[in-house]
């Protein structure tokens, strides 16, 4: 099952709100550690929604869309289901260049502590 396109930042505009309203202290927060950086703002939309960037430091085009795929999923599993609050949340997670090594459980295990750290800021 894929991560619907309403739960996806697409425009750059989108991103560029998360990351600097991340650093606001309204129901925002970043968190990161040597896997991820999660930033996070909470919204009054009716559904989660996340952005992904995967630089190339991470590596060739087959393994940033292999992370991009496996952090599809994680957040698919996190986030998605946990929406339909009368807040949600808008994540943007950007993988460090050590994720290309992780398995799929390393990189949920951190997503996972990384969204309640930054959840638990607010």
């Amino acid at each position: 099952m894929a991560l619907s396109t309403d739960n996806r930042l697409r425009r750059p505009a989108d991103f560029k709100q998360v990351l600097t309203d991340s650093r606001k202290d309204r129901g925002a927060g970043k968190a990161g550690d040597r896997l991820l950086l999660v930033s996070a703002i909470q919204t009054e939309r009716p559904e989660a929604r996340v952005g992904l960037s995967v630089s190339k430091r991470v590596g060739g085009s087959v393994t940033r869309n292999r992370v991009k795929r496996r952090l599809r999923e994680i957040f698919r599993e996190l986030v998605v289901p946990g929406g339909g609050g009368e807040t949600s949340w808008d994540f943007v997670a950007s993988a460090r260049p050590e994720a290309a090594e992780a398995t799929y459980e390393e990189l949920r295990y951190s997503a996972q502590r990384l969204i309640s750290k930054v959840k638990a800021r607010r």
